[in-house]
């Protein structure tokens, strides 16, 4: 199980992110985009799930591999949003080393190229 309060933390903890509100809720975004939103109650992008969760904004790709080696803890989004790559996950149930994995993805795809390329720099991945 992740808090709340650690989800926060680790989205803060990537380069160049704000918190904001969407749609009432807290979200984190780069300069570019929204990578992920916070439940900390009810999850309109999966009604049935009453938990803290967070729904992030992957491709369709990464949705499919999250999904497939953590099903119990990421399921995609309904609808529209799902199909692009939209999926939450339960706070409850995920690993937080798998988490981390999730939000460096997620934050990786909404970042703008320059910062892109400074991570994998920073990070040792060129």
């Amino acid at each position: 199980m992740v808090s709340v309060e650690t989800f926060k933390a680790l989205c803060i903890g990537m380069p160049e992110v704000q918190e904001v509100l969407h749609w009432g809720t807290p979200a984190f975004r780069t300069k570019k985009r929204i990578f992920a939103t916070l439940w900390p109650q009810e999850n309109p992008g999966n009604k049935a799930l009453n938990r803290p969760s967070a729904n992030f904004g992957f491709t369709p790709e990464e949705q499919d591999a999250f999904c497939k080696a953590a099903p119990d803890s990421f399921m995609p989004v309904e609808g529209g949003w799902g199909r692009q790559g939209w999926t939450t996950v339960n706070l409850h149930k995920v690993k937080k080393k798998m988490l981390e994995s999730a939000i460096q993805s997620a934050w990786y795809s909404a970042a703008p190229p320059k910062l892109q390329e400074r991570y994998r720099l920073d990070n040792g991945l060129e």
